[in-house]
């Protein structure tokens, strides 16, 4: 008998990363009623879920990004190093602008805030375990403006003379 958990072909297996043991706990409870997910393990901070990951073998990590230690979006390579395939999702309550690039440009395939609906977080964890990216819609105005910032402003066109 091996001690590799048996792996749910039809279910999304996730891990679940928050410092905040009753916001952790709560929120497995609420993926744990939704057929669609497993939970694959959960971890208290960046090293726990390292340890956690080789056994867990989760679809997709649930990631805060203020941890004690290591920030979550600091923690992203090291997960994606270790398991190319593996998908990120970010779950803060940072609105920070920076947080959000910062994660994008790590490799969160999305990043959702902690004020969510369960239906919106659930929705967001298929689509996202899908291959497809999901940002908050709160979060999409920042990311658009940060982007529209970046670079510089196009001249005005010469008159033709």
């Amino acid at each position: 008998m091996t001690d590799m958990p048996l792996l749910s072909p039809n279910k999304i297996r996730l891990l679940v990363v928050d410092d905040h043991t009753l916001f952790r706990r709560g929120l497995i409870a609420l993926l744990s009623q939704d057929d669609r997910f497993e939970i694959a393990g959960e971890a208290g901070d960046v090293s726990e879920a390292l340890r956690v990951l080789p056994q867990a073998q989760p679809d997709l990590i649930l990631l805060d990004n203020h941890l004690p230690g290591v920030k979550g979006v600091d923690a992203i390579p090291s997960f994606k190093e270790s398991r190319p395939e593996l998908r990120v999702m970010m779950l803060t309550v940072s609105e920070d602008e920076e947080d959000l690039s910062r994660a994008l440009q790590a490799g969160a395939d999305g990043y959702l805030l902690k004020t969510s609906e369960s239906d919106q977080l659930c929705d967001a964890i298929v689509k996202v375990s899908e291959g497809q990216s999901m940002i908050s819609p709160q979060m999409m105005g920042k990311l658009v403006a940060a982007l529209r910032g970046q670079g510089t402003p196009a001249r005005p066109a010469e008159p033709a003379a």
